[in-house]
């Protein structure tokens, strides 16, 4: 089902003034196709106006070339978020009131960038205090935002909902390195594959990048990345744009691509995700548009530790520290226990009052529950235990079967098993003696929790059982004639393509 079929023009009609609605739909689903035709017409038919409020400038240029194409800017007007966040906050406002409808698109905006954005909360003020305007929030991942509407600012909604699924996922694997993101376009540069990179760092982009640029298109914000927004060939990114895909091979771009950029290409195969908030990561993923069931792609995703997940918890406590203590005191109070103290984080800033000279400190309400939910979140992804974000992950987009055996891939551990099973293939049945064990022992570099180098044979095997490589080690005793004189020798032998072979109990293994 579209968005088109769910709405339809009786249930529009039946919107009265101030209502406000959500529209949660997966990428694809035709939100803005919705908006483009069906409360188009609508609103053409009544002489009404629709005011359309997007969150990245790419997304406003693709959004205008096509109105402008289809001859509806005569209804619909863009604008950025981030205007009316600096027209309101210089007290140059923006009469809303002449929309009938104000559409939020992509409306997770006011929180995912609330991170980083201390003014998402201007923008919000101001679209959710017009009393006049149906104001229509869209997103396929605004339940964070939904919830503090509801919650936070106590405002009822008309809510519709599609399922939402990633069976366009392939594959799912996670990386932990940096290095392995070179060996992902080396890769892709070798068989000629085609992918998309989101790396939420600009210069860790810009110098991946750098290394291949005869193969790569590169991408960044204007605005939060002067620095490296000179290396963007623009002329090519407003092509992409308009062609809804790009001729190089690999994309690397920031977040400025997360939401609202179409992609069309059934030759991209592969999409790479260095982006650590969960929501941003879903909306980057979805800007390949799938255009059939055979139309797939394999997922790679940078890890999170669970040591990483205590580090960024313990540092999103310290952020809202502040904000936690005014919540709960007076100003003088707060002033006073945080003598000369300024909040680093924003979350906590200085506002003027109706009396002249004076001021006072207010809490960005956005900021403080964007903290807050991300410490949720953190709670609700380490209850998975260990390797607990790539579980979290792999349940969400559906790579958990019904009997709880997650599906996915480490890619350095696969290439240590290529590494490994490389070596196995080569010295399988052969005798092993002290030397030929150590390369073994020092190939395979099984190591426990205090960094100590294991060299048992059942440890080894334990290791070949646990990830699933159809080899065993087995001691074998032998002797030889030197000088006369017999002399008895133990050495190992790697088996594969063994059914049953019974082994020492002291091993830990019956059988295999």
């Amino acid at each position: 089902m579209r968005v088109s079929e769910l709405i339809t023009i009786k249930k529009i009609e039946s919107w009265v003034p101030g209502d406000t609605i959500t529209i949660k739909a997966g990428t694809g689903a035709g939100k803005s196709y919705f908006i483009k035709n069906n409360l188009y017409a609508l609103a053409k038919r009544n002489g009404a106006k629709i005011l359309m409020l997007l969150h990245r400038t790419n997304c406003r240029n693709q959004f205008i070339d096509e109105l402008i194409r289809d001859k509806k800017t005569d209804v619909i007007d863009i604008m950025t978020y981030q205007k009316l966040e600096k027209k309101e906050l210089n007290k140059k406002h923006i009469d809303l009131s002449q929309y009938k409808y104000i559409v939020c698109d992509e409306f997770h905006y006011f929180m995912s960038d609330a991170s980083f954005n201390i003014t998402t909360d201007i923008s919000l003020n101001a679209i959710l205090n017009e009393v006049f305007p149906v104001k229509i929030f869209m997103s396929a991942t605004g339940i964070d935002m939904k919830t503090y509407i509801n919650n936070i600012k106590g405002i009822p909604t008309i809510d519709y909902e599609l399922p939402i699924t990633y069976d366009y996922i392939k594959n799912l694997a996670f990386f932990n390195k940096d290095e392995t993101l070179e060996l992902f376009i080396e890769e892709a540069i070798k068989k000629n594959y085609k992918g998309i990179f989101f790396i939420q760092s600009a210069k860790k982009a810009y110098e991946l990048y750098i290394k291949y640029k005869d193969y790569c298109l590169f991408n960044c914000s204007k605005s939060n990345n002067s620095n490296y927004y000179q290396y963007v060939d623009q002329d090519k990114i407003e092509k992409m744009l308009k062609d809804e895909r790009f001729e190089e091979q690999i994309l690397i771009t920031t977040t400025c691509m997360d939401a609202g950029v179409n992609i069309i290409d059934f030759n991209l195969k592969h999409i790479v995700c260095d982006v650590k908030d969960i929501w941003t990561l879903v909306q980057c993923i979805g800007r390949k548009r799938i255009q059939n069931k055979k139309d797939k792609f394999n997922l790679y995703i940078k890890t999170i530790s669970n040591q990483a997940l205590g580090g960024m918890e313990t540092q999103l406590n310290k952020k809202v520290k502040m904000a936690d203590y005014l919540r709960t005191h007076t100003v003088k109070e707060y002033i006073d226990f945080y003598k000369r103290q300024y909040d680093s984080s924003n979350i906590v800033y200085d506002d003027m009052v109706e009396e002249d000279d004076k001021s006072t400190k207010k809490i960005n309400e956005l900021m403080f529950y964007k903290v807050k939910f991300d410490l949720s979140n953190i709670a609700s992804i380490k209850q998975y235990g260990t390797y607990c974000y790539c579980k979290y992950l792999a349940d969400m987009f559906g790579f958990r079967d019904n009997e709880g055996f997650y599906h996915y891939r480490i890619i350095e551990e696969d290439y240590e098993t290529d590494k490994i099973t490389k070596h196995l293939n080569k010295i399988v049945n052969q005798r092993l003696l002290k030397e030929g064990q150590q390369e073994l022992i020092d190939v395979i570099d099984l190591r426990d929790s205090r960094g100590r180098q294991q060299k048992s044979i059942g440890q080894l095997n334990e290791y070949f059982k646990a990830n699933n490589l159809k080899y065993i080690i087995v001691s074998k005793s032998s002797s030889e004639i030197v000088e006369g004189i017999k002399k008895n020798y133990r050495y190992w032998q790697v088996l594969n393509d063994i059914k049953e072979i019974e082994l020492p109990t002291k091993y830990g293994i019956s059988s295999i």
